[in-house]
């Protein structure tokens, strides 16, 4: 019988050490593998809820969100040439006509207007989600974003006027990109278009009960570069957004009726191109939309030539708040002074006397 040498010892040692690592090495590879495979084909898990009902603060661009923009204020527009003419053809009546007033606004014009909405998910077989969805009304459509991965359509596919949108996770920002959209109105009030090649990117962050939406459109007809806005939202726990009733057309303006006329206004001649100027002192380069006028450098130009109107000084204290009353909106923004010339200083109670406390 042979005798086992210490080197023969730890030759077996070894022997037996190389098989248990092979056998481990043939258990842990496929786990790993199939780890891998799970993590690859498996859906993103959405990093923040974000459905409920959201309602919106006026502690922020409170004439946009409120009442609406000035008619001829095309300003914070990085507007095209032929943007501006477009623009410049719109009427406030317009969109009284009854071929307008259920026309779908752009995708994006929930931005400005005093409305909330709601966001809710649709859930896939597995249980993840497939889209999520920015509830509409009657003058917006739904904005569906689908989480699933699936590629956008042909451009020459059906184009609706909530676009087709996709998303996908980026941290605890949900960022989607619209396509696909209808020609429509940018911005309430003051007719800034979009054509049917417009696109949105949105990011919606949601930070405990607030939600930051942020859009960039683009726009190769209508926009010279990136129209960016950022708007802020409450969530609602009472969830009392909800989608608004079907429109309905009515005659609103009676002189029309049966008359074949569409309310416009021939190039050069829109009474309202001037507003910003005669009201504001606001140079027409600064009123009509000009990309320069976006950044912060157009200020210092514009500090050399710049008066206050002598009506919005004879209004101090307070700021000049234009036509906030007229529209029958509360006078002043949230812990704002307004004092509009006319109906006594507005608060943020409303209308009240110059004499009141």
């Amino acid at each position: 019988m042979q005798s086992i040498t210490p080197t023969d010892h730890r030759d077996t040692e070894t022997q037996r050490n190389t098989f248990l690592w092979y056998w481990a090495s043939l258990t842990v590879r496929p786990l790993t593998v199939l780890g891998a495979i799970l993590m690859t084909v498996m859906p993103a898990f959405a990093q923040v809820d974000l459905t409920g009902s959201y309602q919106t603060r006026m502690y922020e661009d409170y004439i946009e969100r409120g009442p609406g923009e000035f008619m001829g204020n095309y300003t914070g527009m990085p507007l095209t040439d032929d943007g501006r003419a477009k623009a410049l053809l719109y009427t406030s009546n317009l969109p009284s006509t009854y071929e307008r007033q259920c026309l779908p606004q752009s995708a994006g014009v929930f931005q400005y207007r005093p409305v909330g909405f709601r966001i809710w998910s649709e859930m896939a077989g597995d249980g993840s989600v497939l889209a999520w969805v920015i509830g509409g009304d009657n003058l917006r459509n739904d904005i569906r974003i689908w989480m699933d991965g699936r590629p956008h359509p042909s451009p020459n596919a059906l184009h609706l006027a909530g676009g087709f949108a996709t998303g996908k996770w980026e941290g605890d920002t949900l960022t989607a990109r619209v396509t696909h959209l209808k020609t429509a109105w940018i911005r309430r009030g003051v007719g800034i278009p979009a054509s049917d090649l417009t696109t949105i990117t949105m990011h919606l962050t949601r930070r405990e009960d607030l939600l930051t939406i942020t859009t960039i459109q683009e726009d190769a007809y209508y926009l010279s570069e990136p129209h960016v806005v950022s708007r802020v939202w409450q969530w609602n726990p009472r969830g009392t957004e909800a989608d608004r009733p079907i429109c309905n057309t009515a005659n609103e303006i009676p002189t029309l009726e049966d008359t074949g006329a569409v309310p416009h206004y021939l190039p050069g001649q829109n009474p309202e191109e001037d507003y910003m100027i005669r009201t504001f002192n606001v140079p027409k380069e600064a009123a009509m939309g000009y990309a320069e006028t976006l950044y912060p450098e157009y200020r210092k130009k514009l500090k050399s030539i710049y008066k206050l109107p002598a009506d919005c000084i004879a209004r101090a204290p307070g700021y000049c708040c234009g036509w906030i009353e007229t529209q029958g909106r509360p006078g002043g923004a949230p812990n704002l002074t307004c004092n509009d010339g006319g109906f006594g200083t507005l608060g943020p109670r409303g209308r009240r006397t110059a004499t009141e406390k």
